[in-house]
């Protein structure tokens, strides 16, 4: 069971509405749930669906008025199945990361068609910060776990954005931020085996 602590609705860098929910779950008071997804289904890019409609579209017609040989028509099949297949596959409804302390972080994308999984372990986490990224002639803000890899010296430190896809604007990114420190910080102060009574 969990219950909803905060809702913010925003617009993400390109100007679709989204929704951010916060879920606290009840059988672990401290962990949370963050969820960003699209406000409406009406407030989505309507591009991804353009293309894909012009794309076959533009095909048909191709097949249609243009005598061409069977060879290509089958590319032509095929090709449109791969965009098809693309679309279905990366299309992404919704982002979430899930904050559990002690254990650790999950981060999820799900598409229109199944879902993708990320999990860092508590014991890897070294800090979350907000990253500057100078994109074009765009200055984009992404939610970092920085994660600890002792096994590599090359490398020891290394990067995971968040919320990569729905790309929340900062305002949004601020919120989950302060959350993830406070969780972070408490967690440091009182360690591991303090809270359960275990050890001193």
């Amino acid at each position: 069971m969990s219950v909803t602590g905060k809702v913010v609705e925003y617009d993400n860098v390109n100007g679709v509405a989204l929704c951010l929910k916060v879920d606290i779950r009840e059988g672990s008071p401290r962990s949370r749930l963050f969820t960003i997804s699209y406000k409406s289904e009406e407030n989505k890019s309507p591009w991804p669906k353009m293309s894909l409609f012009f794309a076959i579209l533009f095909n048909i017609m191709a097949l249609c008025f243009v005598r061409i040989s069977f060879t290509v028509t089958v590319i032509i099949i095929v090709v449109l199945s791969f965009v098809v297949f693309f679309w279905i596959t990366h299309s992404v409804q919704s982002e979430s990361v899930l904050v559990i302390p002690t254990v650790g972080i999950q981060s999820s994308v799900k598409y229109v068609y199944g879902r993708e999984d990320n999990f860092i372990s508590w014991s890897n986490v070294d800090d979350v910060i907000i990253n500057e990224v100078i994109k074009l002639n765009r200055v984009l803000f992404y939610l970092t776990v920085l994660v600890k890899n002792p096994h590599q010296e090359s490398e020891p430190i290394k990067l995971v954005p968040l919320f990569k896809y729905t790309k929340p604007r900062l305002m949004m990114l601020e919120t989950i931020y302060s959350e993830l420190q406070s969780l972070l910080t408490e967690q440091h102060i009182n360690g591991p085996y303090n809270e359960a009574g275990d050890m001193g």
